[in-house]
């Protein structure tokens, strides 16, 4: 007898958790118990949690488990109801006929339905039509209440900018204002995200770039939100504001002291994460040094165990002396055009795209942030289409042509900027983890 293998699929959308109890949790002790009643052979367990069911590119766990599928991977998929699955005629009929091609049946074990005769998957159809409905009929309602909310000024949800607080269903600035303008003219001052965020550190803000550059564009601390320039109290000034969006455009980084040469490069062979940038000084001289350290150990939570931080000055030296090696017995050495598919980039860039246009039609980011993102990523299509088009020389050809040049020759006389730019030039990536390997992977 062959056991059959099952994927359990789980899903809820944060409204529908609370409403009905519908919890991850429930779900899944259900499958499990379902699975091991029948005999089954458990594969693995896929969660989309807190998604609505109608967002289908944003359900990564739905995604991985087509992939699981179209790889052969399993026979038969279980939820407990089709709503958890399906959310519209033209998702169950895309998504059934990749399980018809592998042969995956599925069940919902809270419900009865069949696909073997016509009246069976008529019933299936009639129902998803229903739930469809249902589910634009309550996009609508909320739609209503959003649009009403905004007329009045009124907050859509119980999340704030950090500096605000609600009071009467409106924004009002908090105890945390001061801190939020200090945020603001501490980037005029230094033009440097890292500066600021450790010039502020300690004061509730946001300890990653990616969120103070967040904090930083966000246009309700002058008092603008959802198209209406009074939609709240303003924390900063204009003036301010708009300064700080013309050094973020500008990418003024005048707080850096050293130029890194190998930045973006270098990443931690234990957890993957990018090594960043950072700097110490000798006790006996004085003298500044320049290392890169994980930033999935050097966080609030550590996510590493990698403490180590590769010294620059080292680095540079292992690998000019080792480049003739490189050239000609690294394994790892491929054509630049085998490394950078463009096509797939400008099909993953034109997705993303056409989810800024899901989140903007389900009122989810503001027409000037939708218009904003989508002029980036369109600026981003054109460079790939460039990039695709230009017939670039191989990274293998531009390593021995270094070797050629008799490299260790002249590398030294090269200031970081030039340094920066040839090795970007002919490497991929450097993998580098606590037990101190060096794994160079070349274009």
């Amino acid at each position: 007898m062959i056991l059959k293998r099952v994927a359990l699929y789980a899903r809820v959308s944060t409204d529908q958790q609370v409403r009905e109890g519908d919890s991850v949790g429930s779900q899944l002790d259900a499958l499990e118990r379902y699975a091991k009643s029948h005999g089954y052979t458990i594969v693995d367990r896929y969660v989309d949690d807190g998604i609505s069911g109608s967002l289908l590119n944003e359900r990564d766990e739905l995604q991985r488990l087509l992939d699981d599928i179209k790889a052969d991977k399993i026979d038969i998929v279980c939820f407990v109801r089709l709503d958890r699955w399906f959310r519209s005629v033209r998702h169950y009929l895309n998504t059934q006929s990749i399980l018809d091609e592998h042969g995956v049946s599925w069940v919902a074990i809270w419900e009865s339905y069949e696909t073997e005769t016509p009246q069976g998957r008529l019933m299936i159809n009639q129902m998803l039509s229903f739930a469809q409905f249902e589910c634009e009929n309550t996009s609508q309602r909320i739609l209503r209440v959003f649009d009403y909310k905004k007329a009045k000024n009124e907050v859509l949800s119980g999340k704030v900018p950090f500096g605000y607080r609600i009071e009467d269903k409106h924004l009002v600035p908090d105890e945390h204002a001061d801190t939020v303008r200090l945020a603001f003219e501490t980037y005029i001052e230094t033009n440097s995200m890292s500066e600021t965020i450790r010039l502020t550190q300690g004061l509730g803000l946001p300890v990653t770039q990616r969120a103070m550059k967040h904090l930083l564009q966000n246009e309700k601390y002058i008092g603008r939100g959802y198209g209406h320039d009074d939609f709240c109290p303003a924390i900063v000034d204009k003036a301010t504001f708009d300064e700080v969006q013309r050094l973020l455009a500008m990418n003024v980084r005048k707080g850096r002291i050293h130029d890194y040469i190998f930045s973006g490069l270098i990443v931690c062979n234990d957890c993957g994460c990018k090594m960043a940038g950072a700097y110490d000084t000798y006790k006996r001289t004085g003298e500044k040094y320049f290392t890169y350290r994980c930033t999935g150990y050097y966080r609030p939570i550590k996510i590493c165990g990698n403490s180590k931080c590769p010294n620059e000055k080292k680095l540079e030296k292992f690998l000019v002396q080792n480049l003739e090696r490189f050239a000609f017995e690294e394994v790892d050495v491929k054509d630049a055009k085998d490394t950078v598919d463009y096509g797939k980039l400008i099909e993953a860039t034109e997705r993303k795209i056409a989810r800024e246009k899901e989140l903007y039609v389900n009122e989810l980011i503001t027409i000037d942030e939708y218009r904003r993102d989508v002029a980036d990523f369109q600026a981003q299509i054109i460079e790939y289409k460039k990039k695709q088009s230009e017939n670039q020389s191989t990274g293998r050809d531009e390593l021995k042509k270094l070797v050629g040049q008799n490299l260790a020759d002249w590398y030294w006389t090269l200031d970081n900027k030039e340094k920066r730019s040839l090795w970007r030039s002919v490497i991929k990536e450097i993998r580098i983890g606590y037990d101190k390997e060096i794994h160079v992977v070349f274009l």
